[in-house]
């Protein structure tokens, strides 16, 4: 049946209804259009529109009515936001459990391709699936290359790729580069030992996790029909931050749920100023296409920060950007001009300012410094400041990565830790320890296939369940671990923590012989925290990658540094956005943007249009204090700078001139 047959109409009862249970406010007409539509639509959706709540009231309206019990509602996007809404938010309603099972499905895009798609492919082909993990299925080619692996990690440094990097091109495992050049021609040595690799860790059961596609694409070829039994099983696909899916998601995405089906409703919902991770070009699936309802009203920010990211839309916004958020009056959104061979003062200058303006019970949501480039590689001294690590040295850029993959299983609970006590979600912590339990598992050459389509913490439980001693302690050390106030002590770890794992990971996989190799004892051993995490002090830093200002008084403030591309979807209370190279300084290219003066000829060119996403993402993140910093030669001298700073001005913002070390 279609979507129509499945639910009536939306009314306006059902609007009351929901906004009650959700409490939702100031529901303006592009929103309650949205939640009224029962057809294909896209949705473009601008920051701190409240869109997650908003897709979450759609779902409970729609399953509040839903009549079937073996067709339902797929939900797809790249986090699981919308599912951990629905937890949090309807959880405890009868409309909310039945969000929740079968025969609705709410997941990541990968979930989604892994479960309908790459998992039966791999079944009715015969092969094994042990893990999707990239760290693992590194290890993995490189237990095949044997006495080859140094030699080749080393040729590929050289390319700034690991053996984690490396993608299968085809789902043909005896061939799986499909002789294309890839890093190198396909009658190089290199490229022969890299695809035996490659098809022997996948003979084995490892995949990456983008590689799911690859796999997906091959039961599509395989089972032509594919699509239509899944739209037959899903009348309502709602996908969710569009603008994030690339070429290849797009093109599967496009063949299993075409926005002209006719039995399937499509509502793909997003900001196409905010898709900063696709490449040059637009797919196949461009977004928004067609008919498009536009929510442009923000309740994160006010209308001064609202008009000085509006210039930096890319797609037009109708109307221009509205910020309706009760914050920040008090805030004077600033740009601090350091000298071009100092940033010294930059990070202590905006703390200052927080300080004065933003009291401590309005930083909620974190104070943050970001840059549009993270990682310092390849530096020549006329790109100063490049990267983050030039304001500040302690910076790490491997650690705010979500690929960063801890080099112990100490590093692995501080950083769990650390992210609860940003996020406050338990959930994430609670997997990401359970993940180093099963990566400690294969360092020890543990086979055991892991049942995927569940959370790694709940399959854990599960294999444990025959043995409650084991449980019991596994459960104590989640605990100890996340949410015992005092820190992880080097003779406790050493002395039973230690222990307490190796027995774990051999309860998990009966019946395997265990390895205690070298590479095993590197991952439990003893690492100090040094200043990543946790100083110990009265006001703990949250994060590795945290500045720490203290200027004698008794207000501390914690600046959290990270790129700008991994904050996208973060509120913060104040950001401030640093100035970084990326073939040009950025914020300097952006100057008539930032002026009210656009580069018309230069505006859809793909490094103005990317940084202009950049920025526009960057902008949109704080609710009260928004702050830049640049360099003092971007302003030019004499006049040039006199109208410059002028122009600037008129446009809302706050100039501050910081000096060189040691002058006045």
């Amino acid at each position: 049946m279609r979507l129509q047959d499945l639910v009536p109409p939306v009314t306006d009862a059902d609007i009351e209804w929901v906004s009650a249970l959700l409490s939702l406010r100031d529901l303006d007409e592009p929103r309650r259009e949205f939640l009224k539509r029962l057809d294909t639509l896209d949705v473009a959706a601008c920051p701190g529109s409240g869109k997650t709540t908003l897709v979450v009231a759609k779902l409970a309206i729609l399953g509040r009515h839903w009549r079937s019990r073996t067709q339902g509602i797929c939900v797809l996007s790249h986090t699981n936001a919308a599912r951990e809404e629905i937890e949090s938010r309807l959880g405890a309603t009868e409309v909310g459990q039945r969000l929740l099972r079968y025969p609705h499905f709410i997941d990541t895009i990968h979930g989604f391709v892994m479960r309908f798609l790459a998992s039966p492919w791999l079944r009715s082909n015969g092969h094994a699936l042990v893990m999707v993990d990239d760290e693992a299925t590194g290890r993995a080619r490189g237990r095949a290359l044997g006495r080859e692996r140094r030699s080749m990690e080393s040729w590929l440094g050289n390319k700034d790729k690991t053996l984690a990097d490396l993608r299968l091109q085809t789902a043909d495992f005896s061939d799986p580069l499909g002789g294309v050049h890839y890093i190198c021609s396909p009658k190089a040595p290199s490229h022969g030992k890299l695809g035996r690799a490659m098809g022997a860790a996948a003979s084995e059961g490892y995949f990456c996790y983008d590689e799911v596609f690859t796999l997906g694409q091959a039961m599509i070829e395989q089972e032509p029909n594919v699509a239509e039994s899944l739209q037959a099983r899903f009348p309502c696909v709602l996908i969710d931050e569009m603008q994030d899916t690339d070429v290849e998601q797009n093109r599967l995405l496009n063949h299993v749920f075409p926005l002209d089906a006719v039995n399937t409703v499509v509502v793909r919902v997003g900001d196409p100023n905010q898709q900063i991770f696709e490449g040059d070009g637009e797919s196949d699936g461009a977004f928004p296409h067609g008919a498009t309802i536009d929510i442009s009203t923000s309740f994160r920010f006010n209308q001064a920060i609202a008009t000085l990211a509006n210039s930096f839309a890319v797609a037009p916004i109708i109307g221009g950007l509205i910020g309706r958020g009760r914050t920040g009056d008090g805030c004077p959104n600033t740009i601090f001009v350091f000298p071009d061979d100092d940033t010294s003062g930059v990070l202590g200058a905006f703390a200052r300012l927080v300080s004065r303006c933003l009291p401590v019970a309005e930083r909620k949501d974190g104070v943050h410094a970001v840059g549009a480039v993270h990682r310092l590689k390849r530096y020549n001294d006329d790109q100063f400041p490049k990267a983050l690590e030039h304001y500040w040295s302690a910076y790490r850029s491997d650690a705010n990565s979500s690929t960063y993959a801890p080099k112990t299983f100490v590093e692995g609970i501080r950083r769990a830790r650390a992210h609860l006590a940003i996020s406050g979600h338990a959930y994430e912590s609670v997997e990401m320890i359970a993940k180093c339990l099963l990566h400690l598992a294969e360092r020890s050459g543990l086979r055991k296939p892991v049942q995927i389509r569940t959370r790694l913490h709940r399959y854990i439980e599960r294999s444990l369940a025959s043995n409650a001693k084991l449980m019991k302690a596994y459960q104590r050390g989640i605990y100890l671990y996340l949410f015992f106030p005092h820190p992880l002590r080097e003779k406790r770890w050493v002395e039973t923590h230690v222990g307490l794992l190796k027995r774990l990971i051999e309860e998990l996989h009966p019946g395997e012989e265990i390895s205690l190799n070298s590479e095993v004892e590197a991952y439990l051993a003893w690492t100090e925290p040094g200043d990543t995490v946790y100083a110990e002090s009265e006001v703990p830093r949250k994060t590795i990658n945290t500045y720490r200002f203290e200027d004698g008084g008794d207000d501390t403030v914690d600046i959290q540094l990270a790129s700008m591309h991994s904050v996208k979807g973060k509120t913060h209370s104040a950001t401030l956005i640093l100035e970084t190279f990326s073939g040009q300084h950025v914020l300097e290219m952006m100057l008539p943007w930032l002026e009210g003066k656009p580069l018309v000829k230069k505006e859809h060119l793909v490094t103005y249009r990317k940084n202009r996403m950049l920025m526009y993402v960057g902008m949109t993140r704080p609710t009260h204090l928004l702050c830049l910093a640049i360099r003092s030669s971007a302003l030019g001298d004499g006049e040039a700078r006199a109208e410059r700073r002028a122009a600037l001005e008129a446009q809302g913002w706050v100039i501050k001139e910081l000096f060189a070390r040691g002058t006045l």
